[in-house]
């Protein structure tokens, strides 16, 4: 599924890819399902099918408030699809928000600053940090050997920047017991971010939801 809703939302599902395999996220444990919705996708979608796929959801009688970049991957992985959708997105619908969760690595990815890419382009970033400690980062998010030492510190600077271009930037942590979450919402204000606790998805019943759909020898990078 590459479009879904969620919470009066479009949200838009582009890759499986991801630089981290956080030892929070549900993906595998919930066989790629969300709430009933199969996001493990067969294929990246082509730039052509996700345009074709807004045109068909974001006309101007739609009620969409926003449109949300977010799945199971890591949207800056294709930053140039990301950034033809969100325009477009724009183009259809002026009146609407866009938001994009990331973990915070795109520009180690990217091997650039995508921030100016950005500007425009979305109005909201959402940056998963979940903890203070760069240590702790490590062992929450085991991250790919190449992000390994930068990981930590690539991702604030990347939240501060988006903040300071204009961007309407939050850090993000899961509601955890063995997080210092008062340490994490002050590394939020230190870069000029706002903070927002995330419940663990399984406090939210999204686990009684989700239908598994069972996959044998499938591999997703």
């Amino acid at each position: 599924m590459v479009f879904y809703e969620f919470e009066g939302g479009l949200y838009l599902n582009i890759t499986n890819r991801c630089p981290t395999a956080c030892s929070f996220c549900v993906k595998t444990r919930w066989d790629w399902s969300f709430r009933g919705r199969d996001l493990l996708l067969p294929h990246e979608p082509s730039r052509r099918e996700i345009l074709d796929g807004l045109e068909a959801r974001l006309g101007p009688t739609t009620s969409y408030r926003e449109l949300v970049f977010c799945g199971y991957g890591e949207p800056t992985q294709r930053l140039d699809v990301l950034l033809a959708a969100a325009r477009h997105a724009r183009h259809l619908r002026p009146d609407i928000s866009v938001r994009l969760n990331t973990v915070g690595l795109g520009r180690l990815i990217c091997g650039r600053d995508i921030v100016p890419d950005l500007r425009g382009a979305v109005d909201r970033v959402s940056v998963s940090v979940n903890t203070a400690d760069p240590a702790q980062w490590l062992t929450l998010h085991r991250p790919r050997p190449e992000y390994r030492a930068a990981g930590f510190a690539a991702a604030c600077a990347f939240a501060a920047d988006c903040a300071a271009a204009g961007l309407r930037t939050r850090v993000t942590a899961v509601d955890r017991p063995d997080v210092d979450l008062p340490a994490v919402e002050a590394l939020a204000r230190s870069l000029g971010a706002e903070f927002f606790l995330r419940p663990q998805l399984e406090d939210l019943g999204a686990s009684t939801q989700a239908r598994p759909v069972r996959r044998r020898g499938r591999n997703v990078a």
